[in-house]
């Protein structure tokens, strides 16, 4: 398995979401990524407890996400089919 790296947001202690994910660059470019993120914050988000932080992941986790997204598309095409035979 290789590395992913993640990069993702949180507000005070509270996890957001993962802003990116990718396992095509390194370690430093995206660590990299995440200090120019913080560094544009504005003070109003800062005050808010924003902060985006990096992530280690592993391949696992990106390809189930892939396969989550493939569902979702299949699921929306059988609705949409569903809505046009009405």
């Amino acid at each position: 398995m290789g590395q992913v790296y993640e990069i993702h947001k949180y507000r005070s202690e509270s996890f957001q979401y993962v802003v990116a994910r990718t396992n095509k660059h390194s370690e430093d470019y995206v660590r990299s990524d995440v200090e120019k993120m913080n560094i544009m914050l504005s003070p109003g988000m800062r005050a808010e407890g924003i902060r985006y932080v990096f992530e280690l992941g592993t391949v696992d986790s990106m390809s189930k996400k892939a396969g989550d997204r493939g569902k979702k598309k299949e699921k929306q095409g059988v609705l949409e089919e569903g809505a046009a035979a009405n």
